[in-house]
């Protein structure tokens, strides 16, 4: 047996070795060679695109902006944060109405008036009070939805006004249906 063993370990030795001899000349090859070169140029622009984005979004705080373009300023900023907050308030709103309280339903009615004066105030209407924005408006300011906005802000009023005045659930989904449609023909 011990014969059969050690034949048996030439033939691994000889198998290993042939198997080594193929993996070295393979890898000392020119076809290597080549795809060693290819794969080194696509990681180069892997790594320049990793930087480039980089420093277009801004990740570096602009320390390598200013190293490559010498300039300390910071590219224009977007006025995302002032939409997100409105649509925060308007979801804030709609869960109010989803609600079983009564006084979250006024609530939102409320928050829901809110948010179309401020709207009204940034596109340029003056006035102290929402009522007085609408009245510098004409029907065609806001189309289709004029109308129904005044009637709104009627009942917003008498919320304010009338502790005792009482609304459903479904009256304040459709006003605040009114101020959403308002607010989306305003901001076109």
């Amino acid at each position: 047996m011990f014969s059969f063993n050690n034949s048996s370990s030439e033939e691994t030795n000889s198998l290993g070795g042939s198997i080594l001899n193929i993996l070295d000349s393979a890898y000392n090859s020119r076809t290597f060679l080549i795809i060693q070169i290819i794969i080194g140029i696509y990681c180069s622009i892997l790594i320049f695109n990793i930087v480039y984005t980089s420093i277009k979004l801004s990740l570096f705080g602009g320390r390598a902006r200013q190293l490559l373009t010498g300039s300390k300023e910071k590219p224009e900023q977007y006025e995302l944060t002032k939409e997100l907050s409105e649509t925060n308030r308007i979801l804030e709103m709609n869960k109010k109405i989803i609600s079983n309280s009564p006084s979250d339903w006024k609530l939102a009615i409320i928050e829901a008036d809110k948010i179309l004066d401020k709207t009204l105030e940034a596109k340029g209407f003056q006035g102290a009070s929402l009522g007085d924005k609408l009245k510098q408006m004409v029907p065609a300011d806001l189309p289709e939805t004029y109308e129904e906005v005044w009637e709104a802000h009627k009942i917003r009023n008498r919320i304010v006004h009338e502790p005792e005045y009482e609304i459903g659930q479904n009256e304040t989904r459709k006003i605040v249906g009114v101020y959403e449609r308002a607010l989306k023909k305003l901001t076109r």
